[in-house]
């Protein structure tokens, strides 16, 4: 079922050639991975996942994040000309300094960074959920957060950008994105770490699902681009 409102970035096959493409910079690897995300977003079969939601809504201790992350990864493997170049994997190590899983890992082996890291979450009209979006007290001082996570020596630390994907399991998107926005500018406990610098509304193609947000690390830039899709 097509969404003909979602703008996707042109599609340029790349190169064959192995050089060539380990010279190509990273924007240009980003917006093939960014064509092959929104082709999924504006094709995929919302009744078929609607259906594993409310079947995964039953089970005791329900998986929604999980579930809907190894769905797109399904769904990206299984198209031809995204495995020209790109493997999608999933709950795979970070082997950084400080432990954790990547939700979606974007993977091609003849491109310089190799990898582009996603974490997932679900989204709904609460500021709870937001909070875990970005970060929250889980209690005693001890923070976390899907932003947060790339600030703590957890996500990225050798590349200068990353990628959130929120779920939107309910609620309206544009005022989910101005709560996460606004819940952006509040620094961190690391402060300098992810102070925030700016942020790009609308940045993949004018999509309004979309932003990207700037941040200090380690005294330089880190670049996060947010993609906020509506499984509702």
């Amino acid at each position: 079922m097509e969404r003909e409102y979602i703008k996707i970035p042109k599609y340029s096959p790349l190169s064959s050639d192995v050089t060539e493409l380990k010279n190509l910079s990273d924007e240009v690897w980003k917006n093939e991975i960014f064509h092959h995300l929104l082709s999924f977003y504006q094709n995929f079969d919302s009744e078929d996942l609607k259906e594993k939601i409310e079947k995964e809504r039953k089970e005791i201790n329900p998986r929604l994040e999980r579930l809907i992350a190894k769905y797109i990864r399904i769904k990206l493997n299984a198209d031809r000309k995204f495995g020209y170049h790109f493997k999608a994997f999933g709950e795979n190590t970070n082997d950084e300094d400080v432990e954790g899983n990547y939700d979606i890992t974007i993977h091609s082996t003849n491109w310089k960074s190799k990898d582009f890291y996603f974490e997932c979450k679900n989204l709904d009209r609460s500021q709870d959920l937001v909070n875990k979006y970005v970060c929250y007290n889980k209690g005693h001082s001890v923070f976390d957060g899907g932003v947060y996570r790339y600030f703590n020596g957890k996500y990225a630390q050798n590349l200068t950008f990353g990628g959130m994907i929120g779920f939107i399991v309910e609620g309206n998107i544009l005022d989910i994105k101005s709560k996460i926005i606004k819940k952006l500018a509040d620094n961190f406990d690391i402060t300098p770490e992810g102070d925030l610098i700016t942020i790009n509304d609308n940045s993949i193609e004018g999509n309004e699902f979309t932003f990207d947000s700037n941040h200090k690390r380690k005294s330089k830039e880190f670049l996060i681009h947010h993609l906020l899709l509506d499984f509702c």
